[in-house]
């Protein structure tokens, strides 16, 4: 699993940090301390178009879940893709992750698209 990330960061983070259009956020509390990050591409990774801002990767660390960073680290990203001109932002989520799913319903993300697969 860690090859397919670092195949990720290569494609769409080529320069790094320095990448155009893409944006990492680091989320601290109020002793300054880490509790979570999130990476945004301010355009949608298919067509390119700019009116659709994606949402890669969201995380909180453990002992800061359920404490509302989520919701703050969202609407932060949110407002970071607004001013860069989005009107949507997009993102992928896994079935089996329940509290991802249930974050994004409560902050006012619906289900678009859904894929099905079957193990053969």
């Amino acid at each position: 699993m860690q090859v397919g990330a670092r195949q990720d960061r290569a494609q769409f983070l080529p320069q790094g940090l320095a990448t155009e259009r893409q944006r990492l956020l680091v989320a601290e509390n109020t002793t300054g301390q880490i509790v979570g990050y999130v990476w945004v591409g301010l355009e949608e990774p298919r067509t390119k178009t700019t009116d659709t801002s994606w949402l890669y990767d969201i995380s909180v660390e453990e002992p800061y879940r359920r404490s509302g960073y989520g919701k703050a680290i969202l609407t932060a990203v949110e407002a970071v893709a607004r001013e860069a001109g989005a009107t949507r932002l997009g993102l992928n989520v896994f079935g089996h992750n329940v509290a991802a799913i249930s974050l994004y319903r409560t902050c006012g993300y619906e289900v678009t698209t859904r894929q099905m697969a079957k193990r053969l």
